[in-house]
């Protein structure tokens, strides 16, 4: 179904277009104008979708190049990752570390996207200005707030994750009562895809994923699931994915840096050992003639490192 939407092409779509976008959206999800969340709502979360993946990914990954062997090279466990990759050549071995590492960033400007999204479907939704909370929703019948820490997917170890969001609801909660107010201060832990159930437990209620986004958007949870499905898939395509050259810059230069010297695609895997295990006095200079031809290589390549971008 959602493969017959008309994909956006840009974050600079003409408003027509937009507008014909929104209303394959709502379509495809039986979401009539009228409900739901607005169309400038669905633009917002169309806009902040991409968005995100643009700043913590793209960004993240092009000022990683000049920082390889800070965020690459010293966390190579040679005990681990000498036996996984034991046959491997350099080649492999560069294109493996550098894949686990873009994968672990793309997975965290996912969960920035989906919170931002979730942000911006409905007008009672907020970010929170309370530390540590990722979403505020005041119910408008009740007055009751609804504090959310927001997790893109399931994770095996989260009571770090629930003790933190104790005390910041607590926190929160203090500050929302000042001057004598009465009101009621829930804490939510949600997961946007994959919790299946919902659970109540020490004070935290953990909503499924469908009751998240029915929370979210006040739709109904099949189509609630369906609408937020739809608006990453169709933000999908105003992602820039300009990341690719620096993608394999790194693998570049990972593979010069940890290359046998006279080999033609050997892991030096005992300097890989002095690098990670010893004093820096031990491997200093090596590090600077390694690391001096493997940057060479690449400027020699045509490779021009972007401009360094400032962080959040």
């Amino acid at each position: 179904m959602f493969g017959r939407l008309k994909m956006a092409s840009s974050l600079s779509m003409l408003s027509e277009d937009r507008q014909a976008l929104i209303d394959e959206i709502r379509a495809a999800c039986d979401v009539q104008p009228n409900e739901g969340p607005t169309d400038q709502d669905i633009i917002n979360a169309l806009d902040g979708f991409a968005g995100q993946f643009d700043y913590w990914f793209d960004r993240v990954i092009a000022n990683a190049v000049k920082q390889y062997r800070k965020l690459i090279i010293v966390r190579i466990n040679p005990f681990v990752r000498g036996i996984e990759y034991q046959s491997f050549p350099a080649t492999r071995v560069a294109h493996e570390l550098i894949r686990d590492y873009t994968n672990r960033n793309f997975v965290t400007a996912g969960g920035w996207a989906i919170e931002k999204m979730a942000i911006a479907l409905g007008s009672k939704n907020a970010k929170a200005a309370a530390t540590g909370i990722d979403l505020h929703k005041i119910d408008p019948k009740t007055g009751a707030q609804h504090l959310y820490v927001i997790k893109s997917g399931t994770v095996t170890r989260n009571s770090d994750i629930l003790s933190a969001l104790k005390r910041h609801a607590e926190a929160a909660r203090k500050l929302l009562v000042q001057g004598g107010s009465k009101v009621s201060v829930f804490a939510n832990y949600a997961v946007a895809a994959g919790a299946t159930t919902s659970t109540y437990h020490d004070n935290i209620y953990r909503p499924s994923s469908a009751a998240f986004w029915a929370d979210v958007t006040e739709l109904g949870e099949d189509r609630a699931m369906r609408l937020a499905y739809a608006i990453s898939r169709a933000a999908a395509n105003m992602i820039r994915r300009e990341a690719q050259p620096h993608i394999d810059a790194m693998e570049a230069l990972v593979r010069e840096y940890i290359l046998r010297p006279g080999t033609p695609d050997d892991v030096d895997w005992d300097f890989i050992f002095d690098r990670t295990m010893k004093e820096k006095k031990t491997w200093q200079a090596e590090d600077l003639s390694r690391h001096s031809a493997a940057w060479g290589k690449l400027l020699a390549s045509g490779y021009v490192p972007s401009s360094s971008q400032p962080s959040a």
